[in-house]
């Protein structure tokens, strides 16, 4: 029932998470440094990511979160639009999402 919660779910998560709130940061007076460290973070967990799932499903769900929790970001956060449009290709995202893992 739990088998979605190994190693590698939890390192795409949290990869996911770190590259959202590196993208958070791009619109406040943070020093290019620390994004660009915080990138180089990222490129490391996205390698351990692949080498867990897969180049292919492993990349996928990792874009396919990133594209989520931006726009999450961006809606809540930056206050901008969702129209109809983007809100029903978050909704496909996650349909494939859900079809990656099974």
């Amino acid at each position: 029932m739990w088998n979605f919660l190994d190693k590698g779910t939890f390192l795409l998560v949290a990869v996911t998470a770190l590259e959202i709130f590196t993208l958070s940061l791009m619109k406040t007076p943070v020093h290019n440094t620390v994004i660009f460290i915080l990138y180089g973070i990222l490129g490391l967990g996205l390698r351990f990511i692949v080498k867990e799932r897969g180049l292919v499903s492993g990349n996928a769900i990792y874009d396919i979160l990133g594209i989520v929790g931006s726009s999450l970001i961006a809606f809540f956060y930056f206050e901008e639009k969702l129209t109809y449009t983007n809100g029903a290709g978050i909704v496909l995202a996650l349909v494939s999402l859900f079809m990656l893992n099974l």
